[in-house]
């Protein structure tokens, strides 16, 4: 038994903050909260680690990452729209998925983060369940937890066709030297009966229902990558498990205008009609969600996973999250491994989503009520939790029953006037925390994090292994490589550009974002 406390504490996002606060730990669980005399008190035996200067506060829940590594800016690859910046990731260099989810976990514990939500983009699809062990036992030496989900495409690799021959005649009319490459990357990389037995292999292995350490989930890419047999397939598999399905939708415009040209109406609607929504379902990105679907969505169950930083990098736009959160949806924040520095802070893409939020409220077009500080963080805990594993888990919050994940952000609050107006401590702590505040992390009821520095693995060493592996293969990708991606990207962005300009339908007139 352990009882953490420190100066004052906000034992969730919506709580009035309490004065020397404190938290008694037994395991993985908290057995008990409270004023730091009363506890220790009530447990004389217990160890007390007392945090002056400093809050105690729920761990932060990135609900959606891809688990890089490095971030994309590190390996020269610039920022762009969507579907020309995923082409030059096919050109990037091969990472060691052990390592780059060793790498990722200690940003994000560094951040306050104890849980993320880790979509997996394979280095090689013929080693996605090699790449899957490896990734896990990165994120677990580290000392993160993960909801693991391997992703899954079938359809439309290289543009957004809406059927199998808008596909083919497209590689057809690349010049020659472009269509080899172009076929194969439009083929499928799985059977989808390989893909759910990858699936099984690792729920059977890993899944972890009891303490949440690992959840392995299931991951139809996107929207407009997937075909309706393999979301409805996937949509099955997380059920019969009672686990959760992730999937990208509706980043862009271009998707948006793919599902009006292909069924004539909203992604949203086409996916309640076959089935596929329900409260198994996260939703990464949502930019261009119609409005008049958001109500859709709640009666659903069906959560959104918000990407801020992501969304402007890619150019995508401004999700309109208070509209999300009014409609009553259940909503976290993820990194999506692309935050504007590059360099996970959580803290700082909270910050982002509510200046955001409420910058995009603020237009005349869609007036909405506006975020909250405690609205945030809310997302960033106790609602990220739910988003990431299911409404059933008790992370993000610091209550008795609850999971050990705790941070000590070393923030001094002694100049508010907390007995007057205890409801500025939210939005200080939005205003001026960064990564640099965490001091103390603890994950599963151990610290993970002691001063801003790992206890179980040496980072350093980490980095410099990642850093070695990059540097070896510098010069050996040949240029033409990436050239020939960006050519394939160049020409897929013509094409689509063309099926906008073409198209008749009023359903496609952009929306205020």
């Amino acid at each position: 038994m352990k009882i953490i406390s420190a100066t004052l504490g906000l034992p969730h996002a919506q709580a009035v903050p309490r004065a020397a606060f404190a938290v008694a730990v037994d395991g993985n669980r908290i057995a008990a909260v409270g004023e730091d005399a009363a506890l220790r008190v009530r447990f004389p035996d217990a160890k007390v680690e007392h945090f002056e200067h400093a809050l105690l506060m729920p761990a932060f829940v990135n609900s959606h990452d891809h688990g890089r590594g490095l971030g994309t800016a590190s390996l020269g690859i610039e920022d762009n729209v969507l579907e020309t910046w995923l082409f030059d990731l096919w050109a990037q260099p091969e990472i060691d998925p052990y390592l780059a989810a060793a790498c990722d976990g200690a940003r994000l514990l560094r951040s306050g983060v104890t849980l993320t939500a880790h979509s997996h983009n394979p280095r090689d699809w013929s080693k996605m369940g090699a790449e899957g062990e490896a990734t896990i036992r990165g994120y677990r030496d580290v000392g993160i937890r993960v909801a693991f989900h391997p992703v899954m495409v079938d359809q439309n690799r290289l543009i957004y066709a809406a059927s199998p021959a808008e596909e083919a005649a497209f590689i057809e009319s690349l010049p020659a030297a472009l269509r080899p490459v172009a076929r194969a990357l439009g083929e499928p990389p799985l059977t989808l009966a390989a893909y759910l037995d990858l699936c099984d292999a690792l729920y059977a292995a890993y899944h972890d229902a009891t303490d949440h350490t690992v959840h392995i989930q299931i991951s139809p890419a996107g929207g407009q990558w997937c075909s309706d047999q393999l979301i409805l397939r996937a949509t099955d598999w997380a059920q019969a498990r009672g686990t959760r399905v992730q999937m990208h939708l509706l980043e862009t415009l271009r998707q948006r205008d793919y599902a009006f040209r292909k069924w004539g109406k909203s992604f949203v609607q086409h996916l309640d009609e076959i089935g596929a929504l329900g409260p198994w379902l996260t939703l990464a990105h949502m930019v261009w969600v119609e409005l008049e679907d958001l109500p859709l969505l709640a009666a659903r169950g069906v959560a959104i996973a918000h990407n801020p930083s992501s969304n402007l990098r890619l150019r995508s736009g401004i999700a309109p999250l208070s509209h999300m959160l009014a409609a009553g949806i259940a909503l976290g924040i993820g990194l999506d491994g692309h935050a504007l520095d590059d360099d996970q802070d959580y803290l700082r893409e909270m910050r982002l989503a509510w200046m955001l939020a409420n910058l995009r409220d603020q237009q005349p077009a869609t007036p909405g009520k506006g975020l909250s500080a405690g609205d945030v963080l809310n997302l960033g805990t106790a609602s990220g939790a739910a988003v990431t594993l299911g409404a059933g888990c008790r992370l993000g919050v610091l209550v008795e029953g609850a999971l050990a994940d705790l941070v000590v952000l070393g923030l001094d609050f002694s100049m508010l006037d907390l007995a007057a107006r205890p409801d500025h401590v939210a939005p200080a702590l939005l205003h001026l925390a960064t990564r640099a505040h965490v001091r103390h992390v603890m994950c599963n009821g151990e610290w993970v994090v002691r001063e801003g520095r790992l206890t179980r693995l040496d980072e350093a060493a980490l980095w410099a292994k990642i850093t070695s592996q990059v540097r070896t293969q510098s010069g050996v990708q040949p240029d033409d490589r990436r050239t020939t991606m960006r050519q394939l990207a160049d020409r897929a962005l013509q094409k689509m550009a063309g099926e906008k300009n073409s198209s008749a339908s009023g359903d496609t007139e952009v929306r205020d974002s």
